[in-house]
């Protein structure tokens, strides 16, 4: 998905028409952001999920050094986690709460006032709180890594992400849609009791931002 999201950025930018270069004046944008994850994991093996419905919300800077490309850093409290659902057994879900931090490259197309905005780079992330809910009856049931708290604090891993911006005079309005995918385990892959090969974090996320432009 990232790919795509790349490609699509590149191809904005070399067949539309942006920003006349002889006026360009580098900015500074400030804003804040909020909206909602709609997270998973991947497990290898893999298991029966639905996904858990997070807020997510924070800040944002963005510099805008060259025409139509600038750097974007968002620190935002970010809610993942993931729901494994058990035929005729219940439900196991685990949610967390961590500090995200993306640092992208930010790819802008459009005209002064209607604007296009494609983000792609890497992030981390630390895991403050993470709760447990089982809906089990049967303690037969759980699974080895039930109870079991997440040893990897940190996370780190690579978003992508396109928006459409509405540039005013009381400030900038965007609508914007992010994938986040870690590289990074959740769970050891030397545990005796289970064995995943892969534990990792990804959702999307779907919000608004305001942001003023110095």
């Amino acid at each position: 998905m990232l790919n795509r999201i790349l490609t699509l950025c590149l191809l904005v930018f070399f067949t539309h028409g942006l920003f006349a270069q002889k006026t360009f004046k580098p900015t500074t944008q400030i804003g804040v952001f909020g909206g909602l994850n709609y997270a998973m994991a991947s497990f290898k093996p893999s298991l029966k999920q639905g996904m858990v419905n997070a807020e997510a919300y924070g800040f944002m800077i963005r510099h805008v050094s060259e025409p139509h490309i600038g750097l974007q850093l968002e620190v935002s409290a970010s809610g993942k986690g993931w729901k494994e659902r058990i035929d005729s057994v219940g439900d196991y879900t685990r949610k967390m709460e961590t500090i995200h931090i993306p640092v992208t490259a930010v790819f802008i197309a459009g005209s002064r006032t209607l604007r296009f905005a494609f983000t792609i780079g890497p992030y981390v992330s630390y895991l403050r709180h993470e709760k447990e809910i089982i809906e089990i009856d049967n303690p037969l049931e759980y699974r080895k890594h039930y109870g079991i708290a997440l040893k990897q604090k940190w996370e780190f891993g690579f978003t992508g992400g396109a928006g459409v911006e509405l540039h005013t005079k009381i400030g900038g309005f965007s609508i914007r849609a992010t994938y986040s995918h870690s590289l990074t385990n959740m769970f050891s892959l030397h545990d005796e009791e289970y064995y995943f090969s892969a534990s990792r974090n990804q959702f999307l996320q779907g919000g608004l931002m305001y942001f003023i432009t110095f």
